[in-house]
């Protein structure tokens, strides 16, 4: 049983690991509550570029770093993050990329800031989206991915809908790369009370995308896989993180995260119970229950609740 395969984005484990990005072109502010800008940088690829101390909250950048790093590291496709330096000259000469705020505007600070790569062009044909149909599910060649992501955003408390998009490859299906991580790890604020947060909060808003990805052996394998590789990753992404990425208690969040993995298996449990139905009716000893190696009688909507077409079309 393999990894995930996406070979579009670098190997290097540090977003920066390589010679320090300065941005030297704006092209937008990208939609979101963290306000977050696309740019141009030294070395001629675009970016999506989160600044630091923006509206999102005070560890979005912290949680955008982790994340992608520790699924890059476990095989799941995830944009190429990297340091982006921001000049007060560019900031100055680009108030639209100021923050909004209901009092008004304001400046972020010079600095180094969190940047994805932007997976395909600006505009055009090769331009992504982040829009999937039901009818199309079926296109995405490493659609299995899903279920990898599920199962790290369960474990990472994840309080958002798992964002992702869509590119056409060269034989012109898809492929899926997931985005946004800053309301991973319990959110912007690290906040892990309840310990198991919002069931089902973390699933992509088109539910078609899970369809007949649950069987055991994959839910183990990924369990597996978490417990083995997380530990190790995590410290070594942790030292080195920017202290002006966070202001939270990185040693509480390392305990909190640390146990929810040894509970991992539970954890999914919960979630499952409260978010997946049932392939038939059940009597309550039927009930959905999670065996030592996975997930039993699982089916995955084929259809989204009225809610979610609405969130989605929002």
């Amino acid at each position: 049983m393999g990894l995930v395969e996406f070979c579009s984005f670098e190997d290097s484990l540090h977003p920066c690991s390589n010679a320090i990005l300065s941005a030297n072109k704006y092209i937008r502010k990208m939609k979101g509550g963290s306000q977050s800008i696309l740019v141009r940088a030294n070395d001629g690829r675009h970016y999506v570029v989160k600044l630091m101390d923006n509206p999102g909250g005070p560890n979005v950048l912290a949680n955008e770093y982790m994340g992608s790093l520790l699924a890059k590291a476990l095989g799941l496709p995830v944009a190429e993050g990297k340091g982006i330096c921001l000049s007060d000259s560019f900031i100055d000469g680009h108030p639209d990329l100021w923050f909004e705020l209901p009092s008004g505007v304001r400046r972020p600070n010079q600095g180094m800031h969190f940047g994805s790569l932007l997976v395909g062009q600006t505009s055009g044909a090769d331009r992504p989206t982040e829009y999937i149909s039901p009818s199309r599910v079926n296109m995405i060649t490493n659609r299995e991915a899903f279920l990898g992501m599920y199962l790290l955003d369960v474990w990472a408390n994840h309080q958002d809908n798992r964002q992702a998009i869509f590119r056409r490859n060269s034989t012109n299906e898809l492929e899926v790369c997931f985005i946004d991580h800053g309301h991973m790890f319990g959110g912007p604020e690290w906040n892990f009370q309840g310990n198991q947060g919002n069931p089902g909060s973390a699933l992509h808003l088109e539910l078609a995308v899970y369809t007949d990805l649950w069987h055991d052996e994959q839910v183990a394998f990924w369990i597996s896989r978490f417990q083995t590789i997380i530990p190790d990753v995590l410290t070594s992404i942790v030292a080195p993180m920017a202290s002006e990425w966070y202001s939270g208690d990185l040693n509480e969040l390392l305990s909190e995260l640390t146990d929810r993995l040894l509970h991992l298996p539970e954890l999914v449990q919960a979630d499952v119970e409260k978010t997946w139905h049932p392939s038939q009716q059940k009597s309550p000893d039927e009930s959905l229950r999670l065996s030592d190696f996975g997930i039993h009688d699982l089916r995955t909507p084929d259809t989204r609740s009225a809610f979610r077409r609405g969130r989605a079309t929002a």
